[in-house]
């Protein structure tokens, strides 16, 4: 009888067993495995700095659709949903998150032809994270939304946009007793959303738990020449955008 034994495939403090495979199935998983890149220990719970990646073509007929992040242990498991088309050039997005409680932080990534593929890694914050003090905003500073591009941009290139809103995040929960209750509505900015002349390339669906004025990195299949939009939508409805022109 042939031992068929397991092996552990370490990334960070993330652990997927596999069987043994031939060297292409190998390839392939790697391929498509998500790579969370979050610090072990995060004494700021509030901004826990996290970046999720996956090494895969994105070709038109064979290209990662979208990432979601979840942390079940959290007061607020879901942490985002990120959808990418071809003309991202690649299937990242780095954000900061709160988190409450720390735990399993993991990431599925929907490949077009092969559906799902999960990783996870071991987070530890300091509590409290996912709590807010009553919402005291003021809203006539809410807004001024940018978008910036490398300096040197060349055709075909893939390069990493940062794109940035000034907007608090209020979950509504308040920390006592060593339990999260509710107290008061969440306000938050929902949605991101990518356009290129017109098109729209990427859709991030986000929560109260991504952190106040978020700053989102993604990447860009740089065209010849065109307009880069990005468009943030707050969980009322309201809206703000920003553009640049690019010219390669």
């Amino acid at each position: 009888m042939v031992n068929r034994s397991r092996r552990a495939l370490l990334v960070g403090t993330a652990v997927t067993l596999v069987l043994p495979r031939p060297l292409g199935a190998q390839s392939a998983l790697e391929q498509h495995r998500p790579l969370i890149d979050a610090p072990s220990l995060s004494e700021d719970p509030t901004a826990v700095p996290i970046q999720v990646s996956v090494a895969h073509p994105m070709e038109p007929e064979h290209f990662i659709r979208s990432i979601e992040i979840t942390l079940d242990n959290d007061p607020v498991p879901y942490k985002g949903k990120f959808l990418f088309t071809p003309a991202n050039g690649q299937a990242l997005v780095a954000f900061a998150m709160r988190s409450g409680a720390g735990g399993a932080l993991k990431a599925i990534a929907e490949c077009s032809k092969h559906g799902p593929f999960v990783a996870t890694k071991e987070i530890r914050v300091v509590e409290g994270g996912c709590a807010n003090p009553p919402d005291v905003t003021d809203r006539s500073r809410l807004g001024n939304p940018r978008i910036r591009l490398p300096a040197t941009l060349r055709p075909g290139q893939v390069v990493q946009v940062r794109a940035k809103v000034d907007h608090t995040s209020h979950t509504g929960l308040a920390l006592k007793s060593g339990r999260y209750v509710r107290e008061g509505p969440e306000f938050y900015v929902k949605q991101m959303l990518v356009f290129l002349d017109g098109e729209k390339i990427s859709e991030f669906q986000m929560s109260p738990a991504v952190t106040a004025n978020p700053l989102i990195r993604f990447p860009l299949r740089v065209p010849k020449s065109g307009t880069l939009r990005v468009v943030f939508v707050n969980n009322e409805g309201q809206r703000w955008e920003a553009s640049q022109p690019i010219r390669a």
